[in-house]
């Protein structure tokens, strides 16, 4: 264990501000965005809008003159971000203006991969895409037409034209980010799929592999109520974590952790809450379906020296963050993320650690681990337009990832299992005529990246692609057609994400500027193929622009669209935070009619018009009728039934209560030259875009293998060491290839530090790139695409890291997706280490 003293000694993960704006070149004419919205300072015109340099999608301020981005700052209106962004956000005028930027329509004129292309018209495009897309609908398979996305910040737009061609083979990226979480907390308390932890007003804060400093979907606003709870409560701040990251250097304490014990950790901490008795057992008792006594049997077998053993966490040590955790209760609250939950048992491990919060009875209290219903927006303050498509009646085999009980299990929340697209298309478990890749790189960003360029080069499985992205990537340049989108900077967009003030907001993404050269919008797309694709499409987009569809939308807000230009943001100022909702007390209306099981206390009242079964609406607790948890009990879900039924009906077992199952690969001891490898992201990269950022990549464009001191003087290794690491597929029988196989190897040199796991390699997975240009690829990529060819007196200086190490960790990694859910348990492959002379 190492305190925050000690953290500071050996110092923080290198971090960054935003580079200096330095000389912009604009490529292409410039639109006219034909409205003035915000205010004008000088010369300067203030437009709100919201940055998607990362999912956490902060208000920000864009400053521009005579039609030019200057700089980007943060808008004060947000509730989330409250005027402040990151590096990642103020660099966006570095990807706005990027010189390798997608600026006009490609066709693929050589074999895929090729890198041979002609410039086309816009029509041209429409016309070949429409085509290929009415035939497939015309042939009554709707779901051959596949679309793959990432992070889809346009949620709106795309449900709208898929629903209505018809199509189900929509496939996202939620497995390789948060399914073992949003499963667990579901499975809980079923009121939402997400935790926000009421921070500002915590005393006590368990962090659990959870990386809120520098890469979280709630990154900013998570992060200022972090250091706010600890300015002003006091409160302290403890971290879990196989790696020291910034967030680690930002806490009281840090804990260096064996990979996929958390859990385990989460579990015998409630084994000492139980003994010692520090529960809030009437708490427990009144609102969980499981007793107190009951639980307390079932951690018994949890003990802290168990969890030492596995974890590495002294038993003591556990003991007191468990009586200090108990003690700040309500004013307690835990944070996890993928260090918790991208694991074999990620499930189970985050069921542990939510229901560690139930223990002490801080659910939904001030200080306490709180949620809300709404991960954006209040969808019924604030409806989508009609007409709405309903959503389709086809089929998708892929889509529905039936070999994974829990990854679509619960209405209304496609839980996509990602990493297994691909091998499923190689398989020919179902047929795709198209395929349309929306801002994913996922021929460089996917678990056995290789395998997902095999099969996008294969025209027999993939007959026709297209890629909408801002710039060129891997998945690019195995597509046939190429559309330029927009960046964030020139589009429209209604978005927000879940509030940590815990009240609900909507927030508004709007041009700066108008797009440069050719590129548009989704919104601008979609409703063009539509029309010429026909069959009925069309009606669904009867608005001419896109300002015309959002006058509509946002119609329910005081102000309208107008209103929304200029601030960028509404809160309703007549809702309060979502505190403790399953206490409130059912009224009349409500009840009137209603029906009450005499067993269990649920009230009853109509059926769900999905299901045809009654509709429960409360339950009586202490002869008042109050509205629960909407779980099927009505109450905190300690004990699920509902997820042991859908494994049965998978035929696999799922333990109704939290439990903690060892990583079948890391049982035992590991070989002498094996680790443990694991995954991570720097403060100022995200996705595949960060990395066309000059400005970002000058801060870090490398990836090298971070090994503790003690292991590389095991290996024999000295900091800068080149070395070879040989992954191997796990060794489970419950994952598809699970044979223990060697899958894939890559050079790379050492970072030695005291700041990771002994049993650990932890390599960054923001690097790697082979396409992209000169920026993304640390000067690999020098090849020009129509109207990009490369120019000695611009490019010259243009990467003074040109050559600097930078290797794909994806492209070793294997498909390992959690039974249960399908989560990619991205920390849990075992690579063996070789120290070589060079890299050759």
């Amino acid at each position: 264990m190492l305190t925050r003293r000690d953290l500071l000694r050996i110092g923080m993960v290198t971090g960054a501000a935003a580079a200096g704006l330095g000389a912009i070149e604009i490529i292409g004419p410039v639109g006219d965005v034909s409205v003035d919205p915000g205010k004008t300072v000088g010369a300067v015109r203030k437009i709100p809008s919201m940055c998607q340099m990362c999912t956490t999608a902060c208000g920000i301020i864009a400053n521009v003159r005579d039609g030019r981005l200057l700089t980007i700052e943060g808008n004060p209106a947000d509730p989330n971000s409250q005027g402040s962004i990151c590096a990642k956000g103020v660099a966006g005028p570095s990807i706005l203006y990027d010189p390798n930027r997608l600026l006009h329509p490609l066709k693929r004129v050589g074999k895929r991969g090729e890198g041979r292309w002609r410039r086309i018209s816009w029509e041209e495009a429409y016309t070949e895409i429409a085509d290929r897309l009415r035939v497939i609908r015309q042939s009554g398979r709707p779901e051959e037409f596949a679309f793959q996305q990432g992070r889809n910040r346009s949620s709106d737009i795309v449900s709208r034209f898929l629903n209505a061609f018809g199509t189900p083979s929509a496939f996202n990226h939620r497995a390789l980010c948060s399914l073992n979480r949003r499963a667990a907390i579901l499975a809980t308390i079923g009121d939402s799929d997400w935790d926000l932890g009421d921070f500002e007003n915590s005393r006590y804060i368990l962090n659990f592999g959870c990386n809120w400093a520098e890469a979280h979907q709630g990154h900013i606003p998570v992060a200022i109520r972090m250091m706010r709870a600890r300015e002003r409560n006091n409160a302290k701040i403890v971290t879990f974590d196989a790696r020291l990251s910034n967030t680690a250097a930002l806490s009281d304490e840090w804990f260096c952790v064996k990979p996929g014990t958390d859990g385990l950790i989460a579990l015998a901490m409630a084994n000492v809450i139980c003994t010692e008795r520090l529960w809030d057992k009437e708490w427990f008792d009144t609102w969980s379906n499981y007793s107190a006594y009951d639980y307390a049997r079932h951690v018994r077998q949890y003990t802290p020296e168990r969890a030492e053993a596995e974890s590495g966490v002294p038993a003591e040590s556990i003991r007191r963050i468990a009586r200090e955790f108990a003690e700040a209760a309500p004013r307690c609250t835990t944070i996890c993320n993928r260090g918790s939950a991208a694991h074999r048992n990620g499930f189970y491990n985050d069921r542990a650690i939510t229901v560690l919060n139930a223990l002490v009875g801080n659910m939904g209290r001030v200080g306490g681990w709180c949620w809300h219903p709404q991960s954006a927006w209040d969808k019924k303050q604030i409806p989508e337009p009609a007409p709405v498509p309903d959503k389709p009646t086809a089929r998708s085999l892929i889509a529905e990832a039936k070999d994974w009980p829990l990854a679509n299990a619960w209405q209304n929340n496609k839980m996509r299992v990602g990493e297994i697209v691909y091998l499923w298309i190689k398989e020919r478990r179902q047929r795709i005529s198209a395929l349309m890749t929306y801002n994913c790189d996922q021929a460089w960003s996917w678990p056995e990246a290789s395998l997902v360029r095999e099969v996008l080069a294969d025209e027999e499985l993939v007959p026709f692609h297209v890629c909408i992205d801002v710039m060129p990537s891997e998945t690019s340049n195995l597509a046939d057609i190429v559309l330029p989108w927009t960046t964030y900077l020139e589009r429209w967009d209604i978005d927000s994400r879940p509030p940590q003030g815990l009240v609900d907001y909507v927030g508004l993404r709007q041009p700066v500027v108008g797009p440069l050269g050719e590129s548009k919008d989704l919104r601008e797309i979609f409703p063009e193929l539509a029309r010429r694709i026909g069959g009925g499409i069309e009606r669904y987009f009867p608005w001419r622009t896109e300002q015309e569809y959002f006058e509509e939308y946002f119609r329910p807000v005081p102000g309208g669209f107008a209103h929304m230009r200029t601030a960028g943001v509404w809160q309703d100022p007549a809702k309060t935070p979502n505190y403790a909702p399953y206490e409130r007390v059912l009224s009349e209306q409500e009840l009137r009619g209603s029906e009450t099981d005499e067993k269990t206390g649920i009230i009853y009242n109509g059926t769900d018009p999905k299901t045809g079964e009654r509709q429960a609406i409360g339950i009586m607790i202490g002869g008042v009728a109050r509205r629960g948890f909407s779980t099927p009990s009505r109450k905190l879900e300690v004990h699920s039934q509902f997820v042991a039924d859908k494994g049965s009906e998978a035929d696999k077992t799922i333990s109704p209560l939290p439990v903690y199952e060892q990583i079948p690969a890391h049982r035992g001891e590991l070989a002498e030259d094996q680790l443990i490898m694991i995954s991570f992201k720097w403060n100022v990269h995200n996705a595949h875009r960060t990395m066309q950022s000059k400005w970002l990549q000058e801060i870090v464009h490398t990836n090298p293998a971070w090994i503790n001191t003690a292991t590389a003087d095991r290996l024999g290794l000295r900091h800068g060491d080149w070395i070879e690491v040989t992954s191997f597929r796990p060794r489970d029988d419950q994952v598809p290839r699970g044979d223990g196989s060697r899958f894939g190897t890559l050079h790379t040199r050492v970072h030695v530090t005291e700041g990771v796991h002994p049993s650990v390699i932890a390599i960054s997975h923001n690097a790697g790139r082979t396409t992209g240009g000169p920026v993304a690829t640390n000067g690999r990529d020098r090849a020009g695409l129509p109207g990009h060819e490369p120019r000695p007196d611009r490019d010259a200086d243009q990467v003074w890291w040109a050559g600097s190490l930078s290797v794909p960790q994806n492209d070793i990694l294997p498909i390992y997706p959690d039974p249960v859910s399908g989560q990619q348990a991205y920390h849990d492959t075992i690579v063996s280490i070789r120290k070589i002379e060079d890299r050759a």
